[in-house]
């Protein structure tokens, strides 16, 4: 897992490439982070993004992951392109979005290249206002970023309007996700975050782990965190995951994947209170 102070280090020495503001755009940028990996996260992006579309929203969905983007795979479609032709101004990002499913798209990442990393910040930092560039065309973008603190953090510096942090119900994983959330609310305090528990074995066990979560939020870094929802343990997923016809379609799937698409009510629900309030 990446260092914490190393993180914070960087942010100091790089303005460019961690923002200090979160630009207020009209529409929702969500980030879905986990301090570690191997505990579902991709599968819970695209299961998220598959629900708000079924719903009747316009999903963009940007892999953030920059040079072993694989939402392409998950989703067996085939980009023409990668960010990394971005670097030429005759392209406009639009070129690169994958049309996937009824109302839902795909904005795919390098795969195998370090093409990107090695991008200076100022250059890297031209490359991501360019992809946010299209956020508006959409009614929700959906960020998958990578697993670990610099990746999650880079993507939610970025146009990012919400946090929703992945984790599950073991000390090793929650204590990443609190790390997680200690990195980001240092440098974007009010970003707002939610919490999904996955894996959970009875709901019970979701809400324990995220008393744990809120408790540290409150006491160690004054802020409070929402609880979007937990999903249950579903040994289905694993077949689920290596079909992408069956990955899109949340409503009609397993246990996991209906849960999945009531968290999209709830946040669909909670987006439109926070608007009328505003």
């Amino acid at each position: 897992m990446t260092d914490q102070a190393a993180v914070l280090r960087e942010m100091k020495r790089d303005p460019v490439r961690f923002p200090v503001s979160v630009p207020d755009g009209d529409t929702p940028a969500v980030v879905v982070g986990s301090g570690k990996g191997g505990v579902g996260k991709s599968i819970a992006a695209v299961s998220f993004a598959a629900a708000l579309a079924a719903a009747g929203q316009r999903v963009l969905l940007v892999d953030g992951d920059q040079n072993l983007g694989n939402l392409h795979v998950l989703l067996g479609v085939r980009p023409p392109l990668t960010p990394e032709a971005l670097l030429h101004e005759e392209l406009s990002p639009a070129d690169l979005v994958v049309p996937v499913a009824e109302r839902l798209f795909l904005m795919p990442a390098d795969s195998g290249t370090d093409a990107v990393q090695r991008l200076g910040p100022t250059d890297r930092a031209r490359l991501q206002r360019r992809v946010s560039g299209i956020f508006r065309e959409y009614d929700i973008v959906i960020v998958d970023s990578a697993a670990g603190l610099d990746s999650a953090l880079r993507c939610a510096a970025l146009h990012a309007t919400r946090l929703v942090v992945l984790t599950m119900p073991e000390p090793t994983a929650l204590t990443d996700a609190y790390a997680l959330i200690k990195v980001v609310h240092g440098h974007l305090p009010r970003l707002p975050m939610d919490v999904v528990v996955n894996r959970v074995r009875s709901a019970e066990e979701g809400d324990r782990a995220y008393d744990k979560l809120r408790a540290a939020a409150a006491r160690f870094l004054g802020r409070p965190l929402d609880f979007l929802g937990a999903i249950p343990e579903d040994l289905a997923m694993r077949d689920v995951a290596s079909d992408p016809a069956r990955l899109i379609q949340p409503g009609r799937g397993t246990e996991a994947q209906r849960a999945f698409a009531v968290l999209a009510e709830r946040f669909m629900h909670r987006q439109a209170v926070t608007t009328s309030r505003g």
